[in-house]
């Protein structure tokens, strides 16, 4: 379980850390791989995780895995071939002298190395799964192979992923105050995208869509109203546009019953960002916390569904505004629990907030309809 979640780790910290133009992708063409946003592949990673300080050679079973995943596998010749594993390289062994930068490189060592094996078959299960035999039917492309190959040995176990996941958000601009917060919600984003596709056989991302996904747990962390985020590879049009979808139906709605004041909106924004932060801890806390949000929120749609059932009918687009700032100015003042405690009033009125941004429920009974 623990190489699993690792590969799963290390697919997030490499989108945190690729170009924004590529496609992080797992169970693909390889372990992990990494491709264009036109499809062309330009890495395929073999992912070998260990509990234990291991160390690896040309007899090693996870270097003949590797190389017969490649022998097997889609990449194409151009593409780079790695195996990043948590071992480290055996002293001395043939194939540290040739993936150490060492400068020394004796193919041809290791080449005879391993048809020497290959003829041996000293590792029954690698015998019987025919590893040796892909092998010897490679011929004259063997060399052409192993020079392909990059290893990254000794890299951290899943222990040390959290740390290696903030070093990355910090280096994107992060505060090391809200890191934490930040790492938390961006791994939970990835890894809602990723159980959505385990019947597709196989996952892919953008680094662009987990960039969105920075960027919105940052906005759920940041200090409320500052609207700052990470240095990322987006425009100033882009940001602004991600700012705006943040609050797209917010300031419309409000400004749909004529509370649009400078002072109205600062004070909405503050209190919606706050409560998004709060309501986020809720929906990664407990199952009962997260039953106890959803029955905060249904009682806040319901209460203000009843306060528009008692302003039917409404009788014309002047009518319908003055009810949205009645049934605004209710809202604002009710308080219900949160299972059993009392939360603060800005957090009922962020969560309504997000309700209305949501379209889940209309301050103004018109608002959205064609005039």
């Amino acid at each position: 379980m623990a190489g699993y979640l690792w590969q799963a780790a290390e697919a997030c910290r490499r989108a945190l850390v690729a170009p924004n133009d590529v496609v992080i992708k797992i169970e693909v063409e390889d372990d992990l791989s990494v491709a264009t946003m036109e499809g062309a592949i330009l890495a395929c990673e073999q992912l070998k995780h260990s509990e234990h300080h291991n160390v690896i050679s040309e007899d090693s079973q996870v270097w003949w895995q590797a190389v017969d995943a490649w022998i097997r596998g889609p990449a194409p010749e151009k593409a780079k071939l790695r195996l990043v594993t948590t071992s480290d390289l055996k002293p001395n062994s043939v194939l540290a002298s040739c993936y150490r930068p060492t400068g020394l490189a004796p193919w041809d060592s290791l080449l005879e190395k391993m048809n020497e094996r290959a003829v041996e078959e000293p590792n029954k299960q690698l015998a019987n799964k025919g590893v040796y035999v892909r092998w010897n039917n490679l011929k004259n492309a063997r060399r052409e192979l192993l020079t392909r190959i990059e290893i990254a040995g000794a890299q951290s176990r899943l222990a040390a992923s959290n740390d290696l996941l903030e070093e990355a958000l910090m280096e994107r601009g992060v505060t090391p105050v809200i890191v934490s917060q930040v790492r938390q919600a961006v791994v939970g984003a990835f890894m809602s995208r990723l159980m959505e596709s385990l019947d597709s056989g196989g996952f892919e991302v953008t680094v662009k869509e987990m960039n969105s996904d920075l960027m919105e747990a940052y906005a759920r962390n940041a200090e409320p109203g500052v609207y700052e985020f990470p240095e990322l590879d987006y425009t100033d049009e882009e940001i602004q546009s991600l700012q705006v979808n943040h609050h797209q139906h917010l300031i419309p709605q409000l400004a749909a019953i004529d509370r649009d004041q400078p002072s109205t909106i600062a004070r909405a924004l503050n209190n919606w960002f706050e409560a998004r932060a709060r309501r986020q801890q809720f929906m990664d806390g407990a199952p009962h916390e997260v039953q106890d949000l959803k029955r905060h929120d249904r009682g806040l749609e319901e209460y203000c569904q009843t306060l528009h059932e008692e302003h039917l009918p409404i009788s014309g687009p002047e009518n319908a505004k003055e009810v949205g700032r009645d049934i605004h100015a209710t809202c604002m003042k009710y308080q219900p629990k949160l299972g059993r405690t009392e939360p603060p009033l800005p957090f009922t009125q962020g969560s309504y907030h997000e309700m209305s941004n949501a379209l889940v429920l209309k301050w103004n009974p018109s608002y959205g309809e064609e005039e």
